[in-house]
């Protein structure tokens, strides 16, 4: 694909990323492991997700054009980097499955409880698919202004639910000591923050970084971390203690509010944001893993694969639907995070060490040279 990004849709694109489908869905979780200190678990695992998404900056202006398979063929060999790069494809398919049967089972308990279910799963694919066809260079330009919906349906229902407020919610913060706010912040870093290593294979269409891409991707992260504690916070004030309980949390807050006592029935804005934000990040991740495997492949025509890996992941989702939400739900809050980490932070974090150091003694052997030099 001739696609180009430039530096600023990069960050935004970065953005949406990170809030789209999390904003809605992990306060809920988020209380359940961490308690009243939530929103805390949050900003700690935010600072995780800036460390992480800085080698994934220096690999992609290290490799100019060359996506997190190209450079790593170069960096640690051909066979080890098939290897990591499987490990990394595995986790985008789950990833994307995950993101859509999300939407379904949201949609079937809260909105249309009489549609089966695997409609939502492949109209959902089939629409991502078509938006991958389309190019990431029209969808860079697309999705933040969707996402700047999102978020002004989400700050229009804070403020509605303003009303709803009790500060006394929010004490005690640590009633059970650290343990709960550890288990907050490997979830939430594995729920978004280590997810920013897929934009390795997103970067590559960036011709020119300039001088600060750095400080944008971090702002892009602090302003996604604000965005999810805040919403984490919000929740425990309307709810307190049975805000963990609260599943699509932020749709129950948005039941709670009306405005002037004329409009109610709100939360279909957060159904709305729900549905778009999921979309977007389908998109994406479906980008990424069409990426890894064209690239695994050697194919030049790399559209071909597009509708084949958005049924696969349909089926992923389907074949999750049938084994029951509880089990889905251990699955995404459990045990993703540790794919996460393994699949994806793990291989690039080998990559950027070994490339790290073939760098330091590339720098090196021409300052040892004139000592080998006969006097």
């Amino acid at each position: 694909m001739n696609i180009k990004i430039t530096a600023n849709q990069a960050a935004l694109l970065l953005f949406v990323f990170l809030t789209s489908s999390s904003i809605i869905n992990i306060p809920s979780p988020m209380i359940q492991f961490a308690g009243n200190a939530a929103w805390i678990s949050i900003l700690v695992s935010s600072a995780g997700g800036m460390l992480t998404i800085l080698p994934v900056i220096l690999l992609a202006k290290r490799y100019p054009g060359q996506n997190f398979v190209a450079y790593s063929r170069s960096v640690v060999g051909a066979p080890v980097a098939v290897v990591l790069s499987l490990m990394m494809l595995y986790y985008q398919i789950h990833m994307g499955a995950a993101i859509v049967l999300d939407i379904a089972l949201f949609l079937n308990s809260s909105m249309m409880r009489n549609t089966d279910g695997y409609w939502f799963v492949l109209l959902s694919f089939l629409v991502a698919a078509l938006s991958v066809r389309a190019g990431m260079d029209k969808l860079a330009g697309l999705f933040p202004i969707l996402m700047g919906s999102v978020m002004l349906f989400v700050v229009l229902i804070v403020l509605l639910s303003v009303n709803n407020f009790t500060f006394g919610h929010l004490l005690p913060v640590l009633p059970d000591g650290i343990k709960p706010m550890l288990q907050g912040i490997y979830f939430s870093y594995g729920f978004p923050y280590g997810e920013v290593v897929l934009f390795a294979m997103l970067l590559c269409f960036v011709p020119d970084f300039g001088k600060h891409f750095e400080f944008k991707a971090l702002l892009a992260v602090i302003v996604n971390a604000a965005s999810l504690a805040g919403t984490t916070f919000v929740t425990i004030l309307v709810f307190g203690p049975i805000a963990g309980e609260r599943k699509y949390s932020l749709f129950e807050v948005a039941r709670s509010a009306d405005l002037i006592d004329v409009f109610s029935r709100l939360e279909a804005l957060i159904g709305y944001s729900l549905i778009l934000a999921s979309f977007m990040k389908t998109t994406l991740v479906l980008f990424t893993a069409h990426q890894t495997c064209a690239q695994l492949l050697k194919l030049k025509n790399d559209r071909m694969l597009v509708f084949p890996l958005a049924l696969f992941m349909a089926s992923v989702s389907l074949a999750a639907m049938t084994r029951g939400e509880a089990k889905w739900a251990y699955e995404v809050t459990v045990i993703h995070p540790l794919w996460g980490m393994s699949c994806a932070v793990l291989p690039m974090l080998i990559v950027f060490a070994v490339s790290l150091a073939r760098g330091t003694k590339q720098r090196k052997a021409p300052a040892e040279a004139p000592s080998d030099a006969p006097s």
